[in-house]
Parts: C-alpha cells; structure tokens; sequence
C-alpha cells in the first residue's frame, strides 16, 4: 500500500520597514514607513502567482499593512492573526495542510516558526533586515525543507 504524502508550503518573511517606534504609536505598534510600503507591494510581484490561500500576520498593525497589497489582489483570501509560533504552527497543521501560505512576522517569530517545522536552530533576524524570505516545504511525515531567498529592495 502507497502511503500519500501532503506537502504544505509556508512563504515566511518579516513585516515591511517601520517607522521608529514612538511612544505615541498606536497599540497595534508602528506602520509601515515608504520603503515598507514599497515592500509590500513588491509582494503582489514577487508572490502573486504562487497559489497562496491563507495569510497569516501578527496583531501589529506593520504586519497586516504588509499583507495588504497582496490580499487585495489575491482577494478573497482567509486571514489568520496568530502571535505566538506554536499557536501558528498548531492551527496551520489544523486548518490548512497541503496549501500555500504566507505568514508575515517579525524578526523572532519567522525563524521560532521555521525551528518548529525543522527542528533547527536558525537565529532571531537582525534588526536592519527586512528582504528575507524563506519557502518551507513541509511534509506530513514530519519533515521539512527551507529554502532562503532575498527580495525588494536589499537591505543590510
């Protein structure tokens, strides 16, 4: 007997630039300053075609204007906003197996999340870089495979 395996991908990348926090920001933390804003549309470029069904973003408001361009023209597309890397892990294995899916985090949630599909031990994103993107490709037998890209603009 042939056992099926499901692969589910994962696009993992950091919210766009932000402005310098402020403590009059908001609760949902800083917006998107114009490179960030530049970012995320580059995203409808880069990630328009790929089949994405599911956008995962933080409760920050800099996340969520990430996602914007591209959820609009993939539109309609589920959002989930998780926080917490084990609450995501938990509802993508859930919910979503065998789709294509952005996630949209932040500099310690996007490497926690990939160390919880791999089991590595990739490090937290410096604090300057927002053009990684990471493909994980994870298998329903456990395993998982990541593969790092750059794009947008390049920042250091």
């Amino acid at each position: 007997m042939a056992v099926s395996t499901v692969a589910t991908t994962l696009i993992l990348i950091r919210h766009g630039e932000r402005n310098n926090p402020a403590a009059s920001d908001p609760p949902g933390g800083p917006s998107l300053n114009g490179d960030g804003k530049i970012r995320a549309k580059t995203l409808v470029h880069v990630l328009g075609q790929t089949g994405i069904k599911v956008i995962y973003t933080s409760n920050f408001i800099r996340t969520q204007k990430t996602a914007q361009p591209l959820a609009a023209h993939l539109a309609p597309i589920t959002s989930v906003k998780l926080d917490d890397p084990v609450q995501i892990k938990k509802h993508i294995s859930l919910n979503h197996s065998g789709k294509t899916i952005l996630v949209i985090g932040h500099s310690n949630t996007v490497p926690a999340l990939i160390n919880l599909f791999t089991g590595g031990n990739l490090p937290d994103i410096n604090d300057p870089e927002f053009d990684n993107m990471f493909v994980l490709t994870a298998l329903n037998s456990g395993r998982a495979f990541v593969t790092r890209l750059k794009y947008g603009k390049r920042t250091p």
